[in-house]
């Protein structure tokens, strides 16, 4: 396949870092990722499967090789997402630099024997140069395929094999509310048991690297509201619940470190909607806005980032929305955490994100869920589970 260049050039809002309120500018698109395989004496290394990310390899001595990881296009958040395979003629020992132009290491690796089951490299088999901007990663290679990137590689693919296994339930449909850049649908999970007038958002994945928060964290999440519990099949009877599971499917299948396929970061576009991605969403939310049946009661977006877990919210001094669910699930939750307190990170409500537009636009509370790029994923998957019963619980209390 050959190189395909990104040929249009938008006006849209880049985050370089964690930290928000970056102003509007000029995306520089880039050269995706040619699919194909690399050859260097018995070693070899491909791109060729959903999620990868690998634009050169090269052989620097006969042990060492060098991966070079380049953006989708730039200025981008400092999300350097790799993702490859390795194998060899014969067994061998390599060290393996994985280098980034201008840009520093993140993740710590992941490796898999199947593309399925990850776990992280332990540390005594790499090394983070930060001076130099690359990590080396100590390997052994067999004819076997052996899988590396910078978190779990969680496809489109296999998110629509998730939303299959649950629509057995006669309460839960799957909805293509638009199509992505690239023509990929954009789904939403319905879960409506009830005649419950209230509504529950929940948003996922709109940055492809963030899958703890973003996927693993939202999966556990749906699962929760959706298990056998008293609590959730109460729930399901008095609220409906709306989930947007992927909202960047061609960056997360392209193996981008932040935008869609047009180069755009998805949680600037909440107010220009310049994107299909955005667009699907806020004109199918809009269309319910006068539904005298359904009423919109929260939203959650689902984040990972350097530094999580935490909650991001709006400044409460400014929050024009006093409904009070926040602070209720909040307490609830540090409650359930032995007295622990959550992490809170005020954001002013002018930002172009998707809780702003919730809340600014919606007319909900609404709230970031933020995961951290390593917590344990057993940890992720049982937070995410107390979050969910905590926010059912406060919920039902609010709307009984």
């Amino acid at each position: 396949m050959k190189n395909i260049t990104l040929l249009l050039l938008l006006i849209s809002f880049a985050c370089k870092n964690d930290e928000p309120g970056q102003a509007e500018v000029l995306q520089i698109p880039f050269k995706n990722n040619e699919k194909k395989i690399f050859k260097e004496g018995d070693v070899f290394a491909d791109n060729r499967f959903d999620g990868a990310r690998l634009s050169d390899f090269s052989k620097i001595n006969d042990s060492t090789f060098q991966a070079t990881i380049r953006p989708e296009n730039t200025p981008v958040n400092n999300s350097p997402w790799y993702g490859f395979r390795l194998w060899s003629n014969r067994a061998i020992d390599i060290s393996l630099e994985i280098l980034y132009t201008e840009h520093r290491h993140r993740y710590i690796p992941k490796i898999s024997f199947d593309g399925s089951k990850w776990d992280p490299l332990d540390a005594e088999y790499y090394e983070i140069d930060s001076v130099n901007k690359k990590a080396t990663l100590f390997l052994q290679l067999t004819s076997d395929t052996l899988w590396v990137a910078a978190q779990e590689v969680i496809s489109s693919n296999q998110i629509d094999s998730w939303l299959a296994s649950l629509e057995g339930a006669p309460f839960i449909q799957k909805i293509e509310v638009g199509k992505s850049v690239l023509g990929k649908p954009i789904n939403l999970l319905k879960i409506n048991e009830g005649e419950g007038k209230q509504t529950l958002v929940l948003v996922g994945r709109q940055h492809p690297p963030e899958v703890p928060g973003g996927t693993i964290a939202l999966m556990s999440f749906v699962e929760t509201v959706l298990s056998g519990s008293a609590l959730a099949m109460d729930f399901r009877k008095r609220f409906e619940i709306l989930v947007f599971p992927l909202l960047n499917p061609d960056g997360v299948d392209m193996g981008n470190w932040r935008h869609n396929a047009n180069g755009v970061d998805l949680n600037r576009d909440w107010e220009s909607f310049t994107q299909p991605e955005t667009k699907a969403v806020r004109n199918w939310i809009n269309q319910r806005k006068d539904d005298t049946k359904r009423n919109y009661c929260f939203g959650i977006d689902f984040h990972t980032s350097y530094s999580g877990p935490y909650l991001l919210v709006i400044d409460t001094v400014a929050n024009p929305i006093n409904a009070g669910i926040t602070d209720n699930w909040i307490h609830r939750i540090e409650q359930a955490w032995s007295g622990q307190s959550l992490d809170i990170r005020p954001r002013s409500q002018k930002l172009p994100y998707c809780y702003n537009w919730m809340i600014n636009e919606v007319g909900i509370e609404a709230v970031t869920y933020e995961e951290g790029d390593e917590i344990d994923r057993e940890t992720v998957r049982k937070r995410a589970a107390i979050y969910a019963t905590k926010l059912m619980e406060t919920l039902m209390e609010k709307y009984p």
